[in-house]
């Protein structure tokens, strides 16, 4: 009789752990409001670090952390943020394209929506709208498919 403890290694092998692909825009918004803007750090930490593990630079430096940006955008009256924003749309642009996604999303959104689009109001709402959904297709595609073949 077999050790009830036993490590079989053919049996267990490590599985990559599945990255979030329920990222929603409403839930952003929402919770960011009821925290006085404090959910943003918990939502985009998370969603640099998933940046960098669905299509990591390939000199290996990772994203900027957003919580650094957050805290130097009081003292650059949120020039950092845009700046952390625009980097983060170049990127999601290039792993689209990397992982053969048909989704538009570049960082002429970010200027359009994000900057431009806050004169009407709802461009904010469209641009994060936009990068959660890019960001789940990613996300979907690194879980089906961890490695791409060069």
């Amino acid at each position: 009789m077999a050790y009830k403890y036993a490590y079989d290694d053919e049996d267990k092998r490590y599985q990559l752990p599945k990255l979030q692909t329920n990222r929603s825009m409403w839930k952003l918004m929402i919770l960011n409001i009821l925290t006085l803007g404090f959910y943003s750090i918990v939502f985009f930490i998370p969603l640099s670090f998933d940046l960098d593990k669905v299509d990591p630079k390939r000199n290996r430096d990772k994203t900027m952390n957003y919580l650094v940006a957050h805290i130097a955008s009081a003292f650059t009256f949120a020039i950092i943020i845009d700046i952390w924003h625009h980097h983060i749309a170049d990127r999601v642009d290039e792993a689209l394209d990397r992982r053969n996604i048909d989704y538009e999303f570049n960082t002429g959104d970010f200027w359009k929506w994000f900057l431009f689009g806050s004169l009407i109001l709802v461009g904010p709402f469209i641009y994060f709208h936009k990068l959660c959904t890019a960001m789940n297709l990613l996300c979907q595609s690194y879980n089906e498919k961890p490695v791409l073949d060069e």
